[in-house]
């Protein structure tokens, strides 16, 4: 997340998104990862997080309200966060969501660190890379990574909330086919 403030409490998220085939070199499911389980909450801006980490049962739960203002291109989001204690975050699971399920794992590569996910559920076979940076200009001149297949930042279909709430045949069909073009 950028150090760039939105208002008194909201940040400014600004970062570039990769389509992948495979983990990167170097990087194994059995690495450390945390667990993210993530309820966009119907018709409302709201995410609701749960993350545990296998590997030390740390779990964090969060709150947000995440939206792209109409001057933000697609590199930019606003995010605002508020931690949750394990009872407040299951009192707000009972609210109507679409749901997602993924493993992030956090990749060191050529001096930067990259979130890479891996989906799972109806969206399985997806990973995405993601890197984030202080400004619109770094992150636009960031050059594709050699593990990705292609950049996705302005591609809407890839966006969480989108993702929550797509048909599984849709969303396969739709990633064979983004797969398919960015391999060529």
């Amino acid at each position: 997340m950028s150090s760039q403030r939105v208002g008194k409490y909201a940040c400014l998220e600004i970062e570039r998104k990769y389509l992948l085939r495979d983990l990167p070199a170097g990087l194994h499911r059995q690495d450390h990862y945390w667990q993210i389980t993530d309820h966009y909450i119907l018709n409302t801006r709201l995410r609701l997080r749960r993350m545990v980490s296998p590997a030390t049962n740390q779990a964090i739960f969060k709150l947000g309200q995440k939206y792209r203002a109409a001057a933000q291109d697609h590199s930019q989001t606003t995010m605002t966060n508020m931690y949750l204690t394990e009872a407040e975050y299951h009192r707000l699971t009972g609210l109507e969501a679409a749901q997602l399920v993924k493993k992030r794992y956090d990749y060191p590569h050529q001096g930067r660190r990259y979130s890479i996910d891996v989906f799972e559920g109806h969206l399985a076979g997806l990973i995405l890379a993601e890197i984030e940076g202080e400004t619109v200009n770094e992150v636009a001149q960031l050059p594709l990574p050699a593990f990705a297949l292609a950049d996705v930042t302005d591609d809407p279909f890839f966006e969480g909330g989108a993702l929550a709430l797509i048909d599984p045949e849709r969303f396969q069909a739709t990633l064979t086919a983004r797969l398919k073009t960015a391999s060529k």
